[in-house]
């Protein structure tokens, strides 16, 4: 019976030993999971924090060209207000100068037609002025 009791205690405290070396083990796979997990989230975060700059960056770059749009905008309003504003001026420069230029013409044809009629009066059957 001794041996039986023996037997008995020698064979809990194997089975006690494997049930320690199986939690022991899964202790370890758990505490390995737990730092693959940490490493895992601290790989996402920075991953995030990169993702978080890269959209900072793009938004700034983004402002910029839309400063940069808004300011070329402008310009080519400013271009284009100018651009009207010679044109005009060009046809007022243009209608002044046709203004002048029939005056001189009138002026002109005037003086030609007064030495047309001079020469009639001096030599009869020429070219009469119609008014």
């Amino acid at each position: 019976m001794a041996d039986f009791v023996g037997f008995g205690t020698l064979f809990v405290g194997v089975i006690t030993l494997v049930v320690v070396v199986l939690a022991l083990r899964s202790a370890q796979g758990a505490a390995r999971l737990a730092e693959e997990r940490h490493e895992y989230l601290k790989e996402e975060q920075e991953r995030l924090a990169s993702l978080s700059e890269e959209r900072r960056s793009l938004y700034e770059e983004l402002e910029r060209e839309r400063q940069q749009r808004k300011s070329l905008q402008e310009e080519l309003n400013y271009e284009h207000q100018q651009r009207l504003e010679a044109q005009e001026r060009a046809e007022w420069a243009e209608q002044e100068a046709l203004k002048g230029a029939a005056q001189q013409l009138r002026q002109r044809m005037d003086h030609y037609l007064n030495e047309l009629e001079e020469k009639e009066d001096t030599h009869p059957g020429g070219i009469r002025r119609v008014k």
